[in-house]
């Protein structure tokens, strides 16, 4: 499961790069309908793997120690926040009288973002010490 989330988070930082990319070449031409289409396509790929962190992550991070439910619950309020943000963000993308160096900065403000909140997700939920991809057994006495 921390291999699972680990590799989709650095294919989210792909297409970061990619829609930071979008977005500075945005500032300098005027290809904004590309740029709020694949910011789009992105936000629904990153809501999909966000419910798949809240179907799988969620559940072993309530298990995996006695901070497990501060975990927990600190996964389920950023990904509240990150709803809340995203929605703001789509409103912004689908509103074709925003100028376009607006949509692009939102989309570079978003990209910082979440860079930064895989980076924490990784360091203070995906940690070895936190998760363990191996098995280990829970009251299992050896002779």
């Amino acid at each position: 499961m921390r291999r699972r989330v680990l590799e989709d988070h650095e294919r989210l930082r792909g297409e970061l790069e990619r829609l930071e990319g979008l977005a500075e070449q945005i500032l300098r031409e005027a290809e904004a309908e590309m740029l709020r289409a694949e910011s789009e396509q992105f936000l629904e790929r990153l809501l999909r793997h966000m419910r798949w962190e809240e179907s799988y992550l969620l559940p072993a991070l309530l298990d995996a120690d006695a901070w497990g439910r501060e975990r927990a619950a600190r996964l389920e309020r950023d990904h509240r926040e990150q709803r809340e943000l995203f929605a703001f963000i789509l409103e912004r993308l689908r509103d074709g009288a925003r100028p376009t160096a607006v949509v692009a900065r939102d989309v570079c403000n978003l990209v910082d973002l979440l860079r930064d909140d895989m980076r924490e997700e990784e360091q203070d939920l995906l940690d070895e010490r936190v998760l363990r991809d191996d098995v280990v057994g829970i009251d299992v006495e050896t002779g």
